[in-house]
């Protein structure tokens, strides 16, 4: 797994402030050095309101990893389960209806329906 270490960009900027002003011969108190300071603390603060709001996805690392498992599984058991279907002969599958079948079942609906026409006058 990779590491947490996270650079230091607040000592790395701060070194860059550093040499931007010797480079310039700015003093401590100049008022481009306050913009720069002003800068950075806006920048932290909304940095953490960032953190606040969106979680890491370290929090949800179980998780994500539980439902990787449970889709290769899912995976895993439908390839079998389509093999098997596949693999299954005609003779197990539905039955069709016969047409002798269907012209009793055409025959029978005609005549309940004329029973029941008769019954309900």
């Amino acid at each position: 797994m990779p590491s947490n270490e996270q650079p230091d960009f607040d000592e790395e900027f701060a070194k860059a402030v550093a040499e931007w002003r010797d480079k310039h011969r700015l003093r401590e108190d100049d008022a481009v050095t306050l913009l720069v300071e002003l800068f950075r603390i806006h920048q932290q603060h909304w940095d953490a309101l960032r953190r606040r709001e969106i979680p890491s996805f370290e929090q949800f690392r179980a998780d994500i990893t539980k439902l990787l498992g449970a889709a290769q599984t899912f995976q895993q058991q439908s390839s079998v389960l389509l093999e098997l279907l596949r693999s299954q002969s005609p003779a197990h599958r539905a039955a069709r209806i016969t047409r002798a079948a269907a012209i009793f079942a055409t025959l029978a609906a005609l005549l309940a329906g004329y029973l029941i026409g008769r019954a309900w006058r």
